[in-house]
């Protein structure tokens, strides 16, 4: 039952992300610091003695959703995410994240780099946190429920009209008494 409300609630999600899709970026240098090409975008995961890394494509979904939490009630949020299933057709396992932040691109680069949550999912009170990490983690098609994690924020830069976060985190998940640590990194795309 747990397992058909969490892949009825990611359909959900997507079903209403798609609606918000966004592209963005491209492989064009306007003289703002360098040519960014969709290779710059990476997500790297680390468990079972073993680290996987795969080049994300620029192409990136949002949904944006209320203010609600701690943080400051005035500065809307987004959930920006990458919709591939990382490592599923050639490693066994599945691996997606996003990450909420604030919508207003100056308010963003404003935040500072360091230490921010991590949460399940949209259900869990600390989603709707400025930089709150967001990991689904599944091996041959099992979710294993996120339990709790560590996020931080190395960089966080506007290229071009763009902004790219890059971070590494924590996370810790389990299934039927199997629990899996995971570690890892990334570079993403705010468009």
């Amino acid at each position: 039952m747990k397992k058909l409300y969490s892949t009825i609630m990611m359909l959900a999600m997507m079903v209403a992300a798609l609606s918000f899709a966004a592209c963005g970026g491209d492989d064009e240098d306007d003289g703002g610091g360098g040519n960014i090409s969709s290779g710059s975008c990476f997500i790297e995961v680390s468990f079972g003695g073993k680290t996987y890394k795969e080049t994300i494509s620029d192409k990136w979904a949002y949904a944006q959703i209320d203010p609600v939490g701690t943080d400051d009630q005035n500065k809307k949020l987004t959930y920006t995410y990458d919709m591939t299933a990382h490592f599923e057709d050639t490693k066994g396992f599945l691996f997606m994240y996003g990450i909420v932040h604030y919508r207003n691109k100056a308010d963003l680069l404003a935040s500072p780099t360091g230490s921010y949550g991590c949460a399940k999912d949209i259900l869990d009170d600390s989603f709707y946190n400025n930089l709150t990490f967001s990991p689904l983690f599944e091996i041959d098609g099992d979710e294993y429920e996120f339990i709790n994690g560590t996020h931080q924020v190395k960089s966080i830069k506007k290229i071009n009209n763009d902004v790219y976060v890059e971070g590494s985190f924590t996370a810790v998940f389990t299934l039927d008494g199997d629990t899996r640590n995971l570690s890892g990194s990334y570079k993403m795309l705010i468009p």
